[in-house]
């Protein structure tokens, strides 16, 4: 009696077993048919896809793709501006109970090896349709646990001669809980998502028609960043790139070891990118920038920083930015005759409040500097703007060490055939201002100073010069050395210049009135 039951039992139970995996092998291969089936009809016109085979885990519940192609064209003329090819798709795990009983495509994980990438900038043509529509036809939502792209090559082109726009090695992407659904697919981010991590070998990117810039290895991972072995360079030579322009342009030079990010959030609202960190660090930047004034001035309208910000197509926020012991040289020529005169900044720290457009109107974006000038001198600086203040309203303050006139010199020489000699104890000065006028009050501690006027080579004094020029300029602040000097001056500012010659405007002209005695208010 016992052995009977036992055999119905047994009989019983490998005939559930059988059914269910008669069922489980149904679902799956009627999992590939409808992958089959969407590839072929759900994909409109203007996408192609290919792949060599497909092959079925049926136990693992496992779709690849092999040597997967798809090509992109455009709506109106039917010109490839993207091609992926990948290695291997694949497909783990795809949950055939959710997609029967919750109406969900529900899938643990999507792999993507060793895609290549090429899109043609320059071939898309935008359709002209006023409704946008979704890409793809989506009946039921998509729910993916984790989608990881292996071992990626990116290139970007934009078809000019040098017609690499962007270039990425061996870049690695994970995303974590991602939503697609008609709502998502309408969105310029058409998913939604929990999570990310992405690090990569290299990156390489054209800035512009005249420099690029690239990073080595980087990784991006739980909000936080970190890029290493930055450049934003120049591509041309300083000869060269003279050649090259109509307009006056800087030749850059910026070489930054490391940047490290935290807290870093981006995506879209209302369809407007945001983008932001609560702190980024810059470490040991080193920026030589050279600039020929011997080519015609460039004489577009320059934009305050306040107003940069202000402008910018997308939302920037910035909370905290810290750039540690940077290295500045700037060098001008104004001659045919020599290389130019060169100011440097070394040591330099700097810590930046709310470099943002999205905060309320009055909060004010921070600039505190600390910085060696000319090798030795010590220089603080305090500078504080309102982005949202349209007539760019700012404070600028600085105080200046000892500073000895022969310094200035190595520029004052080559550009202005100005020699200097003498000593600056002490400088302090503000500068108040807006986008066209503005008001410096400058002090001065200083003894014995002189100037010598050049000849036109720069190798001999000009004695008559020099005389005239020294009865204007009081040698000595006072007798008592605890003394200073004041002088004032108020600026218009020339709006073809940057901010950075505003600054030196006001300077010169507080230099002026203390140096000659004669206010200018």
């Amino acid at each position: 009696m016992m052995n009977k039951n036992l055999r119905l039992f047994l009989l019983i139970f490998i005939g559930i077993l059988i059914i269910s995996i008669g069922i489980w092998i149904a679902s799956n291969i009627i999992l590939k048919n409808k992958a089959e089936n969407f590839l072929a009809t759900r994909i409109p016109p203007n996408i192609s896809a290919t792949y060599s085979d497909l092959t079925l885990n049926i136990f693992q519940g496992t779709l690849t793709f092999n040597e997967v192609s798809v090509v992109l064209k455009n709506k109106i003329d039917d010109k490839v501006h993207t091609q992926v090819a990948v290695d291997k798709f694949i497909i783990e795990d795809i949950s055939y109970m959710d997609y029967v009983f919750q109406k969900e495509i529900h899938i643990e994980d999507i792999k993507l090896k060793s895609p290549i990438i090429k899109y043609y900038s320059h071939m898309l043509s935008p359709s002209k349709d006023s409704v946008r529509k979704s890409p793809i036809t989506l009946y039921k939502p998509v729910l993916i646990d984790e989608l990881s792209i292996d071992n990626a090559t990116l290139h970007i082109y934009d078809g000019t001669k040098d017609s690499i726009s962007l270039y990425g090695k061996n870049i690695t992407v994970e995303i974590d809980d991602i939503l697609v659904n008609r709502e998502t697919l309408q969105k310029r981010l058409p998913i939604t998502f929990s999570d990310y991590e992405a690090e990569g070998d290299s990156i390489f990117l054209k800035a512009g028609p005249y420099e690029n810039l690239s990073s080595g290895d980087f990784f991006i991972k739980k909000g936080k960043g970190e890029f290493n072995s930055l450049s934003l360079q120049t591509k041309y030579s300083k000869t060269r790139l003279s050649q090259l322009i109509s307009k006056e342009r800087d030749h850059f030079n910026l070489i930054i070891p490391k940047i490290t990010l935290d807290g870093i959030n981006f995506g879209f609202k209302n369809r407007v990118l945001f983008a932001g960190s609560t702190s980024m660090t810059i470490e040991q930047p080193n920026l030589k920038i050279f600039r020929d004034k011997t080519v015609a001035d460039d004489l577009t309208r320059k934009p305050l920083y306040s107003e940069m910000l202000r402008t910018l197509p997308f939302q920037l926020t910035m909370e905290k930015i810290a750039i540690k012991n940077a290295a500045i040289a700037y060098t001008e020529k104004v001659k045919d005759d020599n290389s130019g005169g060169t100011i440097n900044f070394d040591n330099l720290y700097a810590n930046i409040q709310n470099a943002s457009n999205t905060y309320p109107k009055g909060t004010r974006t921070t600039l505190d500097i600390k910085s060696n000038f000319m090798e030795n001198t010590s220089i603080a600086v305090d500078w504080d703007f309102d982005v949202n203040n349209t007539a760019d309203t700012f404070i600028f303050k600085a105080d200046i060490g000892k500073l000895s006139a022969e310094k200035l010199n190595k520029f004052t020489v080559p550009n202005l055939k100005v020699m200097m000699e003498g000593e600056v104890e002490k400088t302090y000065f503000t500068i108040s201002g807006d986008h066209t006028r503005s008001h410096v009050d400058m002090k001065m501690r200083y003894d014995d100073f002189k100037v010598s006027v050049l000849n036109k080579e720069g190798n001999k004094k000009n004695k008559f010069l020099s005389a005239i020029v020294n009865i204007f300029i009081k040698k000595e602040s006072d007798e008592n050395s605890e003394d200073f000097r004041e002088g004032s001056a108020t600026v218009s500012r020339d709006k073809t210049k940057s901010i950075f010659n505003y600054f030196w405007l006001n300077t010169r002209d507080g230099l002026k009135s203390i140096l000659t005695g004669n206010d200018k208010n």
